[in-house]
């Protein structure tokens, strides 16, 4: 038996872990105590991730597709990866040849954040083919935060983090740390800090539709929000601040553009105006504006419960105003940009002009090269150049996108699908071809996914803790060797160190693979001073000026106007958000068994007691929930963290017709995404960001005899 120490990397803190191996097998997975970051601290997705490693439903082999390819119909055919990969090529080339590059696409899900080489081959590969109909999970949960930063601090790699230690104030929206440890920063435990920050007296506020588990007297108090109002919220906070005098005059006229635009948005949105709408009480906001303004130093944060709503980049545009104008950024105890081992502010600097181009969908952009995928399922079945070949890296774009009735019909109708995975999940089901992935514990990798995001910056390695088995490969690797089956270079392969480029990176801080490998926990901590730098080093707009009113958010700003008005005139009945929960997380975890006991055997709707007893509902009743895009059948569930009118529900589940999936598929549960909205309109204009929480939805109860 040997000790080999690992990171995890299902979600952003990359907490160390180490693994238990003998004779190749890995015997137990636990958190790591001598990491010089995580201090022993994993959360369930790490120590759980065991299991997937493990799972007997793993793709070992490269499949073929005969017959029929309706999900558990047609036969799996094994091949060798030669076989596979030739008659991919072939595939591809020949569709390539007759209608051209954009009739390949490619939908890349989210575990390839946390996969180093990964992401470098994808790039390879799409930009090799000349394709730019590129997909990705990110317009699910986050693209609007590159988007408001490219327009905000003309670059999309630019995300100042709070500090949490240190501040006196700290409002945190849509967020539940406890539960999902944060995104958009890359921080161990965060729970522990927040709980620290409360004991020496910092004020923390998550601003949420429900009572979250974060929430205690110990960690802070919840400002209990209507779904999908946060932008009115934080423009009435700035309202407020302002009418106090609290804007911090100096560093607007050193460092802001546009602020009489700002202060033009944010005239008719006071503490009054908007209280109905939030469902928060006038003085309530009047007060925190006071609180938050008034203290010596205050943070802010956000996360994809806001990302999701219809205002995904205009809320993170006056989140960072929240922090800018009062004097907060770039501070001790404020917000910070976090540097890490390479300059990614640089990196994501984008030019504004020529955004946008003309498409039968209207006007479209890409954002960090990516369209909407919303709109993928229309490229399909109704595109005048339709997309005829789509291969799938890590997703599972049937359960997590809007529509899956569209996507089913979509999947079906493609001449090629290629799915590279763990598993056969429910996308793979429409599969021509299965190409088997190495999991995190099977590839050496380095914590890219943090760069820039880092609460304390540090660089980490791991080598493989155990050989892939069977004849599973790693992304880049498939990729690589793909390109050179259609007579392509494939980089990453034509050299001779895969790392090359990353160490690169690296060589700013005299570090390489090498020196990761011989250092405790393959991590070295760096001692970088990024406070004091943000306008003169790390702000890549032409004049190194915070825009504060980008004139690119004019139509957004003038829709968000409009659906103000609407919501005073008529507020829907119900609203459906999602529901975190440690169950759960996204679709990773849907075929682990353990994560299947008592009440978390399914998904139910969950609802305010008042609501259920309108109804006549009792726990566990079977209820209709539809809107214009869909309908699904739950089973109720009373939740008093909820509003009155919130209705909430997990999503990842909805496998009734994955048989590659044994244990998801005998415990489906209902599939929210049926739910929500897709096709053109469904999405955010300016980031592509998809509208998925605070969706209106119906309630029945179903049809009795």
């Amino acid at each position: 038996m040997k000790t080999v120490s690992t990171f995890c990397r299902v979600c952003e803190p990359s907490c160390g872990l180490l693994a238990e191996v003998d004779n190749n097998t890995i015997q137990r997975l636990q958190p790591d105590k001598t990491h010089p970051v995580s201090q022993g601290f994993a959360c369930h997705k790490g120590v759980n991730y065991l299991a997937i490693h493990q799972d007997p439903d793993r793709l070992d082999t490269p499949l073929q597709r005969l017959g029929s390819r309706q999900p558990g119909e047609g036969q799996w055919q094994s091949q060798d990866w030669d076989s596979s990969l030739a008659a991919v090529g072939s595939k591809l080339n020949a569709i390539r040849d007759q209608y051209g590059p954009d009739a390949i696409a490619g939908y890349i899900g989210n575990p390839t954040a946390f996969n180093a080489l990964g992401s470098q081959g994808i790039g390879d590969f799409f930009m090799g083919i000349g394709s730019r109909r590129i997909f990705n999970s990110g317009t699910q949960d986050c693209s609007n935060k590159f988007a408001a930063g490219e327009a905000v601090f003309g670059t999309s790699t630019l995300h100042p983090l709070p500090d949490i230690e240190n501040t006196n104030c700290l409002l945190i929206f849509g967020e539940n740390p406890k539960v999902s440890h944060m995104s958009f920063i890359s921080i161990a435990d965060p729970m522990a800090k927040i709980r620290t920050a409360c004991q020496r007296g910092a004020s923390v506020y998550y601003i949420n539709p429900r009572q979250i588990e974060s929430a205690s007297p110990k960690t802070g108090e919840v400002v209990q929000i209507l779904p999908d109002t946060d932008l009115y919220l934080m423009a009435a906070l700035l309202h407020e601040i302002d009418a106090l005098g609290r804007f911090d005059e100096a560093v607007l006229a050193q460092h802001g553009n546009h602020v009489a635009e700002l202060r033009a948005f944010i005239a008719p949105y006071s503490a009054d105006a908007v209280a109905e709408v939030v469902g928060l009480d006038a003085g309530q906001i009047r007060s925190l504006a006071e609180e938050f303004s008034g203290a010596e130093r205050a943070a802010v944060h956000m996360s994809t419960g806001v990302n999701m709503g219809r205002h995904g980049t205009l809320c993170y545009w006056l989140l960072q105003m929240l922090s800018f104008v009062t004097g907060n950024l770039d501070k001790v105890a404020g917000n910070f940009y976090s540097e890490g081992f390479y300059p990614a502010a640089k990196a994501g600097r984008a030019r504004l002009d020529k955004l946008f181009f003309s498409t039968r969908y209207g006007e479209m952009r890409h954002i960090r090269g990516a369209l909407p995928g919303n709109l993928l399922p229309d490229m399909i079945l109704d595109d005048d150049n339709p997309v005829r070949a789509l291969v799938v890296i890590a997703g599972n774009p049937l359960l997590s996108v809007g529509g899956e009735a569209r996507w089913r019909a979509a999947l079906e109708k493609l001449d090629l699908l290629i799915v590279i995975d763990l598993f056969r999940n429910a996308t793979g089901e429409y599969a021509h071809y299965l190409l088997p992935a190495a999991d995190m514990l099977e590839r050496p990798d380095l914590n890219i996914c943090g760069l820039g995001m880092q609460y304390q910056p540090h660089v980490q390695y791991t080598d493989a803790v155990v050989p892939a088995a069977g004849q599973r490969k790693e992304e880049w690797w498939i990729l690589s060797r793909l390109l050179q089956h259609m007579g392509m270079n494939a980089p990453l392969l034509d050299q001779p160190n895969p790392f090359g480029r990353l160490e690169h990176m690296m060589a700013r801080h005299q570090l390489s693979v090498d020196s990761l490998k011989a250092a405790p926990s393959g991590t070295v901590v760096l001692d970088t001073q990024s406070i004091g730098r943000f306008y003169t080093d790390f702000v890549q707009t032409d004049d190194k000026r915070v825009d504060c009113c980008p004139p690119l958010f004019a139509d957004a700003i003038a829709l968000a106007s409009e659906q103000f008005q609407a919501l005073k005139d008529q507020a829907p009945d119900y609203r459906l958000i999602n529901l975190r929960t440690n169950y759960m997380h996204n679709s990773w975890y849907q075929n682990v068994a353990k994560l299947k006991r008592g009440k978390h055997d399914h998904n139910p709707l969950h609802m305010h007691p008042q609501d259920m007893a309108a109804l006549g509902l009792t726990d566990g009743d079977p209820l209709e929930v539809s809107n214009e895009y869909g309908e699904v059948t739950a089973l109720a569930r009373s939740d008093d963290s909820l509003r009155p009118g919130v209705v909430a529900m997990t999503h990842g589940w909805g496998n009734q017709k994955t048989p590659g999936l044994r244990v998801a598929n005998r415990y489906p549960g209902v599939n929210i995404n049926a739910l929500l909205p897709n096709g053109p309109g469904s999405y955010e204009k300016l980031s592509n960001q998809a509208f998925m929480s605070g969706v209106p939805v119906s309630i029945r109860l179903p049809d009795r005899p």
